[in-house]
């Protein structure tokens, strides 16, 4: 009787200890996303964001005009980003970011009383903020405006892109 009570207390205690909450949880750290606003004036801009903690992800965006509906001149942007996220979710809520844009554009140099059409590379580093609302299905909206310099191009002193502007309405999904 004695051996029968001891095995119905290791098979009870055995039972109770794998009912415990695991401390694992798997977590969604991949967000495709398209940029509406950019979309609605006539580019495609798209983005994938990698999520690396509840703090922080890395992200890239690449971004080809398809319309001339606003005559920008830009041929296209390629931006690599590091966020950190301020909201009590995981990676949600106000968010800042630091930001390297490759970026290509048609201007208008001003050289010696004449000007010229040329296409210009250049890369402009800045920040930019914004904010991440994350449904419970996944679907993720993001607003955010940001701006930074472009650093090499030798006619920075005459052309109109020496500022880069990065501003967006994304909508994604987080999986």
């Amino acid at each position: 009787m004695k051996k029968l009570c001891i095995a119905i207390v290791l098979f009870c205690s055995i039972n109770a200890y794998s009912q415990t909450e695991s401390s694992f949880s798997y977590t969604k750290f991949h967000e495709p996303k398209l940029n509406l606003g950019y979309l609605i004036l006539g580019n495609f801009d798209v983005t994938y964001e990698h999520l690396l903690s509840e703090e922080s992800g890395i992200g890239v965006n690449l971004m080809v005009p398809f319309d001339d509906y606003i005559d920008w001149n830009i041929n296209y942007n390629l931006t690599g980003y590091y966020r950190f996220y301020f909201g009590e979710h995981y990676a949600d809520g106000f968010f800042g970011e630091v930001f390297a844009n490759l970026n290509s554009v048609q201007d208008t140099i001003e050289l010696d009383g004449g000007s010229r059409d040329e296409d210009i590379t250049d890369l402009a580093l800045g920040l930019s903020g914004g904010y991440k609302l994350v449904s419970d299905g996944g679907v993720v909206l993001e607003v955010f405006l940001g701006g930074g310099r472009n650093l090499f191009s030798e006619y920075n002193s005459e052309r109109d892109f020496d500022f880069v502007l990065r501003a967006g309405l994304n909508v994604g999904y987080r999986f």
